[in-house]
């Protein structure tokens, strides 16, 4: 069967990659956010070359590089500045089209809706929260609560990509998501840092 149509559920940079591939292969992608906008927290910044790749079949990688950086290595110090550890990127061949990139994740975020947007079959609807999700033989629909009422959408398919609190997931599988609980408590937070990168021209603080 041909699909006509894909519900994507969250518009982050995942969502929006997504959509960009899908509807460069002439899919009908519709884009449901619960937010009213692009998310502004920087998040992560640097994507290596598996991202890289993937930010090229995209068609966003050479935009992703002219705004942002292409380091030459980078390091994690102490707060005092000594080394703990470290990677060199200049020992990779010139023409390796796939280097790690850096860019905060809400400017990539820009970056990526302005290219969705110029994709007529791609259509991406902010303030539209999933709230249920369904499926039978031939299609699979999601139920909205939208700023006019609850409005329902029908698609091929339906794709979660609506982050750690996903309503996908949870009506797929419950409160009980299966997979595996680490052993380890692990804090991921938005933080002003200082860093440098040095590129093959300069040397980037910010």
């Amino acid at each position: 069967m041909a699909i006509k149509k894909v519900i994507v559920v969250g518009a982050g940079p995942s969502g929006l990659i997504l959509g960009l591939l899908l509807a460069k292969q002439g899919i009908e992608v519709e884009l449901l956010d619960a937010g009213a906008q692009l998310d502004d927290q920087p998040r992560a910044a640097h994507y290596a070359s598996p991202a890289a790749y993937e930010l090229e079949r995209a068609g966003v990688l050479d935009d992703v590089k002219a705004r942002g950086i292409t380091p030459k290595g980078f390091a994690w110090r102490k707060m005092d500045t000594t080394f703990i550890a470290g990677m060199k990127l200049d020992v990779l061949p010139d023409d390796y089209p796939y280097k790690m990139q850096v860019l905060p994740l809400d400017r990539l975020g820009v970056l990526l809706y302005e290219h969705i947007q110029r994709q007529p079959t791609a259509h991406v609807k902010w303030s539209h929260r999933v709230v249920k999700i369904g499926q039978d033989q031939e299609k699979a629909w999601v139920d909205i609560e939208t700023p006019e009422g609850i409005v329902r959408s029908e698609g091929d398919y339906v794709i979660g990509c609506d982050g750690a609190s996903s309503t996908v997931r949870r009506e797929l599988f419950g409160p009980e998501y299966p997979g595996e609980t680490l052993d380890a408590q692990i804090v991921a937070t938005n933080v002003r840092m200082s860093f440098s990168f040095h590129s093959n021209n300069a040397t980037h603080d910010e």
